[in-house]
């Protein structure tokens, strides 16, 4: 028997993107020095932070993308969560393992460009399953991770790293 996949559970799935997303750069945001990469990824937090938001008030007013697939449900449980379950965002224990790669700037940014391009895709292939009414919702994130990754590149050639 497969299991329904609710847009509910896309939505919680992208809170806790965010929520981890928040987690590693508010870490990541003490582990560094430089002083232009620290508030970097101080706003790139403050941002996951606003997405988080966006997606719990979303799941709150009962909002539902209207999924659809050619696949069988329990097919695209597995494919989502596949797509978490590699981790864009590493835990909490493994950003003590990339401490001392974030504490060199061209490092930081790397990793950070990294987690923003996957988060893109994350919601790329979201968008890929909701109802055309919806994709103004997931564009707009989409958007906001893509200023991220421009904001990331900026940094990088204000340090020439």
């Amino acid at each position: 028997m497969t299991e329904k996949y609710a847009g509910s559970e896309l939505l919680q799935m992208a809170i806790q993107l965010e929520k981890e997303g928040r987690e590693f750069y508010l870490t990541a945001a003490k582990a560094v020095h430089e002083p232009v990469v620290k508030d970097i990824f101080q706003y790139l937090a403050d941002e996951e932070h606003k997405h988080e938001e966006i997606f719990r008030s979303m799941l709150d007013k009962g909002e539902d993308f209207g999924l659809t697939w050619p696949y069988d449900d329990y097919e695209m449980l597995l494919y989502f969560h596949s797509l978490t379950d590699t981790r864009v965002f590493p835990r909490a224990s493994d950003v003590e393992e990339l401490k001392k790669e974030i504490d060199n700037p061209a490092s930081a940014l790397h990793i950070a460009l990294s987690f923003e391009k996957e988060a893109i895709l994350f919601f790329s292939e979201i968008k890929a399953f909701v109802q055309p009414g919806q994709h103004h919702v997931i564009d707009g994130i989409i958007g906001e991770e893509r200023k991220h990754i421009q904001k990331i590149l900026l940094c990088r050639k204000q340090l020439n790293v």
